[in-house]
């Protein structure tokens, strides 16, 4: 979906939008909507959702946002050319844009969810036939705590563990090897999680990920049937994501930032 377009479509004055589709749709012309945001005055107000002054900061923007539905990604329509049409993690987008006084639209979800950043203000953009609900992002645990991140581990820290556990029927720990060997083959191992830094980051299947979460749960019943106490758990705000793929993201707490 093209952010560009859904934004004007879905944000824009009625009576403007074929003139900005006819700028987004074309280069040479395109720096005539970029240049006009420093004081764009054509948005459509219904759209416009205050943010209260005492919450007009990268952070606090980025949790207002990510409770309406977006994820860790956005992308940048502005005047400064460092960041106009880039793809960005959302929380670095605001770092760069909030007081900056560069005109800025960050598009969070294509026509549904954006953020304003002008001269003159600062406000959310969201057109809602419902409201919005957060993506689920799922996460299987068990009652130990990684020295790591410093939460319950995740279920394939378990699974490796009976899976060289002899006193594990052979037959299960062939399966477990097989489950392992297939998620090894298929999900991407996100680089992210080496860093130091992010130390704290936890990793979270998209709802969406219905492969993945199935061979998960023939995991789960094995680990079960061997005394392991395997919970699931669900949230539609992870934290601050640094990495996503079809099929998972990792996200740091917010409360670790």
């Amino acid at each position: 979906m093209n952010h560009e377009e859904e934004t004007v479509r879905s944000f824009i004055m009625r009576r403007k939008r074929a003139r900005y589709l006819g700028f987004v749709s074309n280069t040479s012309t395109r720096s005539k909507l970029t240049h006009q945001l420093a004081h764009f005055r054509d948005i459509e107000p219904k759209c416009k959702r205050a943010i209260v002054p005492s919450r007009q900061n990268p952070h606090d923007i980025a949790k207002i946002l990510v409770a309406k539905g977006a994820s860790g990604l956005c992308y940048a329509i502005s005047e400064d050319p460092e960041l106009d049409a880039r793809e960005l993690p959302l929380l670095e987008a605001l770092e760069e844009v909030v007081g900056s006084g560069m005109g800025t639209i960050l598009s969070c979800v294509p026509g549904r969810l954006a953020y304003i950043e002008t001269e003159d203000d600062r406000f959310i953009l969201e057109k809602v036939k419902q409201p919005l609900r957060p993506r689920q992002r799922i996460r299987f645990i068990a009652t130990m705590i990684d020295r790591e991140s410093g939460v319950e581990e995740g279920i394939f820290q378990v699974a490796c563990r009976l899976r060289d556990d002899w006193e594990v029927p052979t037959f299960q720990r062939e399966e477990l090897r097989s489950l392992l060997q297939w998620f090894e083959l298929h999900l991407p191992n996100p680089a992210p999680l080496a860093q130091v830094r992010n130390k704290s980051a936890i990793s979270w299947f998209k709802s969406e990920s219905k492969e993945c979460i199935s061979r998960v749960w023939s995991m789960v019943h094995i680990l079960k049937e061997n005394g392991v106490v395997i919970s699931k758990i669900a949230t539609g705000n992870p934290g601050y994501v640094i990495y996503e793929d079809e099929w998972q993201l990792v996200a740091r707490p917010w409360s670790a930032l």
